[in-house]
C-alpha cells in the first residue's frame, strides 16, 4: 500500500527550497551564497527554522522509499533506477542547468563575458568550479549526488540483512529506543563533512534509520500516536537554536564558531532526529491523502529540484537591480517568478522524450 504522506512530505520540502534559496541571498549569519544582497532578519530566521533538518528528512524518506522499492525490485533493478533517477539527471544538471545558475551569480558579481564562453569554460574546468568557495561545480545538486552515493553504500548492508536470519524486533521498539539513535547520529556527523552541517555519514545513517525503522507500520503508528510531544519538542529545540544564533549576532560572535562543539553537535542532531520523528508522525496523521495536485507535485518534485536553482538566480539578478532597496518585494517576486518558470520548464521538458529521460522524468 502506497504511503501518500511520504510523497506529500517530499514535495512540500522541495517547494520549501524556493523561499529557502531566495532567503539565502539575504541571510546575515555567514552562509555564503553565490548571490548575496542586504542582510535581512526575517530571511535569517526562516533559514534557521529549516536549515538543520529539512534536507535530512529527505534522506530518511529516501530510506523508507527504498524499503518499499526493494519489495518490488531486485538489487539490479534498484541500481538501474538509481542511475536513471539520480545519476543521469545530475550529469544533465551539471551540463545544462548548473552553468546557468553559476553564470548569473558571476554576472551579479561583475563578470562581463557571454554565456556561451562561460559555458565552455565551466564544462572544461568543472573541477575548478567544484573546489571554489561556493561549490558551484555541484551547487544544490549535492543532494542528488549524495543520495546516489548513499544508495550504493546502503544497498550491500540492506541485502546482507535481507538475506540473513536475524531480524530487528521492531514490535518491541519504543519511542525512547528510537531516541537513542541520536548517539550514533551525533558521532557520525563528525565524519565525511563536505560542507558545514553536511555529513555523508549522517545522511547514510538517516537513510538506514528510514529503511530499518521508520518504514515499519508499527513504528509509524507509534510516531503518529506521539506526534504532538515530538513535534512540540522539535519546536522548542528550534527556538533554542534560533535564539542562540541571534544572541551570537548581538555579541558579534561568529554563529558557526561552536558548530563542532560536542554539546552543539548533540543539540543539532537531537533536533534533526526529533524533527524527523515528529514530522513523520504529523504527516501520517494529516497528510495521508491524494488528489490531482499532489500526484502532479510528487511526480515533478525531483525535476523541480533541479530546475529551480537556475531560475532563482536569473530572477534575483534582474529583480535586485531593477528595484534596489525594496527587499520584501524582491523576495516575493524572486520566489513567484522562479516558481512559475520552473513549472513551465518542467512542462516543456516532460514533453520531449530524450530530454525527459535526461532529467529522470517518467513518460
Amino acid at each position: 500500500m502506497r504511503k501518500y504522506f511520504l510523497d506529500n512530505l517530499r514535495w512540500m520540502i522541495i517547494l520549501l527550497l524556493f523561499p529557502y534559496h531566495t532567503f539565502l541571498i539575504y541571510n546575515n549569519i555567514g552562509i555564503e551564497y553565490i548571490i548575496m544582497s542586504t542582510g535581512n532578519t526575517f530571511a535569517t530566521v526562516f533559514i534557521l527554522l529549516f536549515s538543520n533538518w529539512f534536507m535530512q528528512l529527505l534522506f530518511a524518506i529516501a530510506g523508507i522509499s527504498t524499503f518499499y522499492a526493494l519489495k518490488k525490485r531486485n538489487s539490479s533493478e534498484y541500481l538501474k533506477e538509481r542511475v536513471t533517477k539520480l545519476l543521469i539527471p545530475t550529469i544533465a544538471g551539471i551540463i545544462f542547468v548548473l552553468p546557468v545558475w553559476v553564470y548569473y551569480g558571476f554576472l551579479y558579481n561583475g563578470y562581463t563575458g557571454n554565456f556561451l564562453t562561460f559555458w565552455r569554460n565551466f564544462i572544461s574546468n568543472w573541477f575548478a568550479f567544484l573546489a571554489d568557495p561556493y561549490g558551484s561545480g555541484l551547487g544544490p545538486l549535492w543532494f542528488l549526488v549524495s543520495l546516489f552515493i548513499i544508495s550504493l553504500l546502503a544497498l550491500p548492508i540492506i541485502m546482507k540483512y535481507r538475506n540473513g536470519t536475524w531480524r530487528i524486533p521492531l514490535e518491541k521498539i519504543t519511542i525512547p529506543h528510537l531516541l537513542l539513535l541520536i548517539i550514533p547520529l551525533s558521532i557520525g556527523s563528525y565524519f565525511l563533512n563536505f560542507a558545514p552541517q553536511k555529513s555523508l555519514v549522517q545522511f547514510l545513517l538517516l537513510f538506514l534509520f528510514g529503511y530499518f525503522f521508520l518504514s515499519d507500520d508499527g513504528i509509524q503508528q507509534k510516531l503518529e500516536d506521539r506526534r504532538w510531544p515530538l513535534f512540540i519538542t522539535f519546536i522548542g529545540l528550534t527556538a533554542i537554536i534560533i535564539l542562540s544564533y541571534l544572541y551570537s549576532l548581538t555579541q558579534e560572535i561568529s554563529p558557526g564558531a561552536s558548530v563542532n562543539d560536542p554539546l552543539s553537535v548533540i543539540l543539532i542532531n537531537t533536533l534533526v532526529w526529533v524533527a524527523i520523528m515528529g514530522i513523520m508522525g504529523m504527516g501520517k496523521r494529516y497528510l495521508e491523502f491524494k488528489n490531482s495536485a499532489t500526484f502532479y507535485l510528487a511526480a515533478a518534485s525531483f525535476p523541480i529540484y533541479i530546475f529551480h536553482i537556475a531560475w532563482i538566480n536569473i530572477a534575483a539578478y534582474y529583480i535586485i537591480g531593477f528595484i534596489p532597496g525594496m527587499i520584501a518585494l524582491q523576495m516575493v517576486l524572486i520566489m513567484a517568478i522562479s516558481f512559475v518558470m520552473t513549472i513551465a520548464t518542467y512542462e516543456f521538458v516532460r514533453r520531449i522524450k530524450i530530454i525527459r529521460f535526461l532529467f529522470g522524468i517518467k513518460g
